[in-house]
């Protein structure tokens, strides 16, 4: 996700650049626009990239709602336990 993000801010800084640069309102305005819409991937790329880190960190069984990959202790896991014995 990283590399999307990097993507998205390096575009938006060139259509910013391009909108200083521009010869007329109407070109400056259609940079300033872009730049507007990169911003805004860039943000859900980075998003994106924060739910990323957290998923991974999760436990497998809220993520997947799996009884087998438990955290001793859990109810699940201790229900489990108890049948079987």
């Amino acid at each position: 996700m990283d590399v999307e993000l990097d993507y998205w801010t390096s575009r938006k800084r060139v259509e910013i650049e391009m909108a200083t640069c521009a010869a007329s309102p109407e070109v400056r305005l259609a940079h300033e626009q872009l730049a507007r819409r990169y911003g805004d991937r860039a943000f859900q790329a980075e998003t994106a990239s924060l739910v990323g880190l957290v998923m991974a960190q999760a436990a497998a069984d809220y993520v997947v709602n799996d009884p087998h990959y438990t955290t001793i202790g859990d109810a699940i896991a201790v229900a489990l336990r108890s049948r079987a014995a």
